[in-house]
């Protein structure tokens, strides 16, 4: 009888942590704050139109990782466009990705009070890549801009 209450007690703790570790691995992550942003109205710092906004990247696996960004504004913006560009670290510094098909994607909307692009782009194997995300929105005759680098994946 001990030992069947002792083997009940070991199955039920396994059980009961089999959940946990199970699905850890399958929560979704939350959209990353970036590592850099800079806001600009005609080339000057301001204050945003932006009110919120992420930057979120997977590498998918060796050769593809997708970048997902979302901004939204204080106020509906006539226009918003959201440009994802894919850079690579070379020589300890970053540029735009080379050898590639496509290293750009652009998501344009109009009298929206928010933003949402996202695109899976072909890697090159043992490259570190990092997204910059450039987010422009024009509010009652104001253009504004929004920059963000995504950590490196």
């Amino acid at each position: 009888m001990k030992k069947r209450l002792a083997c009940f007690i070991f199955a039920a703790a396994m059980v009961l942590s089999l959940p946990v570790a199970a699905f850890a691995a399958d929560t979704p992550t939350l959209p990353t704050e970036p590592i850099e942003s800079e806001a600009t109205v005609g080339g000057e710092a301001s204050v945003m139109s932006v009110s919120t906004s992420y930057v979120n990247t997977d590498r998918l696996s060796n050769t593809s990782g997708k970048v997902t960004a979302y901004a939204t504004f204080t106020k509906t913006a006539s226009k918003a466009v959201c440009i994802i560009y894919l850079q690579e670290k070379y020589n300890g510094s970053w540029r735009t990705a080379t050898g590639l098909g496509t290293t750009s994607y652009t998501k344009t909307a109009f009298n929206t009070n928010s933003i949402t692009a996202g695109k899976t782009f072909t890697l090159i194997s043992g490259k570190v890549y990092r997204a910059k995300v450039v987010v422009t929105d024009t509010i009652n005759g104001t253009t504004s801009s929004k920059t963000h680098y995504s950590g490196s994946f």
